[in-house]
């Protein structure tokens, strides 16, 4: 099988898509203040070109943007391709791109049915996998040009070229050839002798996604199953169409205006600019309000009025039955789907080569950490309670959930405001602080490289180089994170448009094959390999006017996030495109991204970097530590809210999706009946009473706007369990286990800026991309002596007692 490698996610297709220079970081003390703050040494010796090379990759991003050269880059001079890519001039020649690489995967499919000797036959890998890439190279692109070009011609054309391809793959994917002589290769125990580890793993991952697709099926179970496929394909766009459309069953509900006036000045403009305002019989003066997202979110938290809040509560979640029935129907097909191929449920098949494996895994795992909740649960329930009383509300019944965001709020408020961190996190800096991070860890560094003209697709969008120690070229960053009207609204992503594939042993195509410039490629152990080329996509706000791009802690942590995703592209080069980088398992694919979220969070990494944009003090340690305990007093419930996604996820594709009917057909609206039974789990009972922070509301179908249903089926846990594996890495690899026991060290002795330990994180987990089994790299990595043997032997297993084990670790934020 091949594969569009789409942000950091697979589709079941195919997968396209010792410190030298230590940091000095330490903690000192005004004298005048005697407060601590974050302050960053230089060392003596520091040469002035690494000083103007660190203000050229701090400007580029700081200085405002109308004022940069990257008009100049974007406009000026004969275009040289988008990313670097020569193919790539126009939307004419990117669409004689697709039709060029269609035609090399051709030759290649046919090298691949033609394959008789033992030589050939033992290319048969290689051949599939240089395939995958030929594909991939072209769709990935489209795929982001879709998402973020400014040009409509460029995006239509993307568009054409992204449907066609696909349909080719969508045949190749069904090719009865390629799967028989993959069946035939692997199933030679002479030719299979010769695999190595990575080999191995990328032909049993083709052969497992050929069966996948039901290629191996009778003519009438084949039928059958491309029936299904296509239902599903179809049910999952409706289900998405319905969410921009508002529900038949209730338009809007009436509110008092009056009860609007706690809410900010700016949302009740909105409110009376688009709402219908009328006058009752009685003079009172109401909004109709409606199915606004914006306005729900400042009316649950800041409506005074408990009635109010219920009341569009329940418009808000009375769910649209057009979005209920597709849901259903889609997961009905899910579970039929599995059958044909011998599965007992969708999440069966979904989970079968994940780390988790299968669903009773992923209960243990997720039981394991709601066991570790509850005296958190029980605290922030208690806390609610007594504010809800103070309030003047009855607490007896317990926190309703329209009342659960107001208490918090009303919490909030009553600490007081705490000064933004903002001004410490200029853009530039941020930047800085990254690539001194890896030059700490990994002993790479970014640097500031100018596009060519028609590289970039929009002046706004900056290029970085990341180079080794010894200045050689390892890969290229293009980060596009402004918010624009033209920009789809993506969020946070990761996209790969070249993956780090071995190039010198390629399989001839034809004369005219395409031959890699000495720019592309990156030389290693006497091996070429592609230079990886990496996009990272935010949605961050454009700078005011006079001011550098100002981020919030958040926003700090989704760069850093991103980041981590662009690291493992650019360290995992094992040479395979089906196993490169982030193309592994998706409960493992986000553990070097959580594992920055760490370092982002980090007094010590944030010291080498974060100071105030205006003044260049450095950020103030007492400020930090108060934004620390402001979030994690009510992490717990953000922890109470993934358990609860997850959970249903599990339940709506197990093998009995209809409580009351058992083996039985489900019913319509079995969806909402599970749904109630998932709030009644003795998982989400704090032990108040049996008290619930998430209670059912009846009448309510919060699950028509559960649309990550759609892209992580049976498989919505995999943040969460990269969370716990992230948080264990961090505290036994990169801060020893201090963090562990508490011990009350100070911070200079428990610096994460450790080279050892990068070089571990590195050569244990980042390297294999997707061609190794993650359960032996978590189990090398964490194999550092701060655990026993036993337990790393247990984890290496991956089996149900590795998952009990993982459930038990501490959740870094509770």
């Amino acid at each position: 099988m091949l594969a569009i490698h789409k942000r950091t996610a697979h589709s079941l297709l195919a997968r396209c898509v010792k410190e030298k220079h230590p940091t000095n970081a330490i903690l000192k003390c005004s004298k005048s203040s005697g407060k601590a703050y974050l302050q960053t040494l230089s060392t003596a010796d520091t040469h002035r070109a690494t000083k103007d090379e660190e203000l050229s990759l701090r400007d580029i991003f700081d200085l405002p943007t109308k004022t940069t050269l990257g008009s100049q880059w974007y406009h000026q001079g004969q275009p040289t391709g988008l990313l670097m890519e020569s193919r790539f001039l126009s939307p004419k020649s990117f669409q004689g791109t697709g039709k060029e690489a269609v035609a090399e995967a051709q030759v290649l499919v046919q090298k691949v049915l033609d394959a008789k000797t033992a030589d050939e036959k033992r290319q048969v890998i290689k051949c599939l996998d240089q395939l995958s890439d030929a594909l991939c190279r072209v769709m990935d692109v489209a795929e982001l040009v879709r998402q973020v070009h400014p040009d409509s011609n460029w995006q239509a054309t993307a568009d054409q070229v992204y449907a066609t391809m696909l349909d080719y793959m969508n045949g190749l994917n069904t090719h009865v050839g390629l799967y028989r002589k993959l069946v035939e290769v692997m199933d030679d125990p002479t030719i299979r002798s010769t695999f190595d580890t990575l080999e191995l793993a990328v032909a049993e991952s083709f052969r497992r996604d050929f069966e996948r697709s039901g290629i191996h099926l009778a003519k009438t179970t084949h039928e059958r199953f491309v029936q299904l496929s296509s239902s599903i394909h179809d049910l999952s766009r409706d289900f998405i169409r319905f969410q921009s459309q508002p529900p038949q069953e209730t338009r809007s509900v009436d509110v008092p205006v009056a009860e609007l006036r706690t809410l900010p000045s700016s949302v009740m403009m909105h409110i009376m600019q688009t709402s219908n305002t009328r006058k009752r019989s009685d003079g009172t003066a109401v909004a109709s309000i409606a199915q606004d997202g914006y306005v729900v979110h400042h009316i649950l938290r800041d409506c005074e009025d408990s009635s109010t809040r219920e009341a569009v509560y329940r418009m808000w979640h009375c769910g649209s039955s057009g979005a209920v029935n597709a849901l259903e129907q889609l997961l009905e097909d899910r579970r039929a789907l599995s059958h044909t191929v011998g599965f007992d449920s969708f999440a069966h098949m979904a989970l079968d080569d994940k780390m988790a494996k299968s669903p009773a895994h992923v209960d243990t795992f997720l039981r394991g950490l709601a066991e570790q909740a509850k005296p958190q649960w029980r605290s922030i329930i208690a806390s609610l309670m007594n504010t809800q009383a103070q309030a003047g509300q009855d607490s007896v019944a317990g926190i309703n959930p329209w009342d659960r965001d107001f208490l918090v709020s009303k919490q909030q408020m009553n600490l007081g405001a705490l000064p933004s961190l903002n001004p410490y996190f200029s853009l530039g800096r941020v930047v800085l602080g990254l690539s001194r991070l890896f030059k700490s860890l990994y002993g790479i560094e970014l640097k500031a490289a100018t596009p060519q003209p028609g590289e970039i697709w929009h002046p706004d969008v900056r290029k970085l180089e990341v180079v080794d120690e010894n200045g050689k070229l390892q890969g290229i960053i293009y980060c596009d994170v402004f918010t624009r009207n033209s920009k789809a609204h993506v969020g946070a992503a990761h996209f790969t448009a070249r993956c780090a594939r071995r190039i010198d042993d390629d399989i001839a195509v034809s004369s005219g094959q395409q031959s890699y410039s000495s720019q592309t490629v990156v030389e290693k152990d006497g091996k070429q390999f592609q230079l990886p080329v990496v996009v990272l996509i935010c949605d961050f706000p454009l700078p005011e006017e006079d001011s550098p791009p100002l981020l919030s802690w958040s926003n700090v942590e989704t760069i850093f996030h991103e980041m981590g995703h662009a690291m493992h592209s650019m360290l995992g080069q094992n040479g395979f495109h089906n196993v490169a980088g982030t193309r592994c398992a998706v409960d493992f694919v986000e553990l070097p991204s959580i594992l920055m979220e760490h370092f982002a969070r980090s007094p010590q990494v944030l010291s080498t970097f974060a100071s105030n944009h205006k003044t260049d003090a450095p950020l103030p340690l007492d400020l930090l530590a108060k934004h620390t305990e402001r979030r994690r007093k009510y992490a717990a419930l953000d922890l109470h809210a993934q358990l609860f996604m997850s959970a249903l996820d599990q339940r709506y594709h197990s093998a009995v999706l209809d409580p009351l009917a058992g083996d039985r057909e489900p019913s319509p609206g079995w969806s909402t009946r599970s749904l109630a039974s998932v709030h009644e789990d003795r998982m989400f009972t704090s032990g108040i009473g049996g008290s619930r922070i998430f209670s059912y509301v009846q009448g309510t179908r919060w699950q028509s706007r559960f649309t990550h249903l759609i892209g992580y089926g049976a498989s919505y846990y995999a943040y969460l369990f990269d969370r716990v594996l992230a948080g264990q890495i961090w505290d036994r690899v990169f801060m020893g286990n201090k963090s562990l026991v508490q011990s009350g060290g100070s911070v200079e002795r428990c610096s994460p800026l450790n080279r050892e330990a990068g070089e571990r994180f590195k050569n244990e987990v980042l390297r294999w991309g997707g061609g190794r089994d993650p359960w032996k790299c978590i189990a090398a990595v964490l194999d550092n002596g701060k655990m026993s043997k036993d337990e790393v032997d247990a984890v290496s297993r991956g089996n149900e007692s590795a998952m009990r084990i993982v459930g038990s670790w501490r959740l870094p934020d509770l």
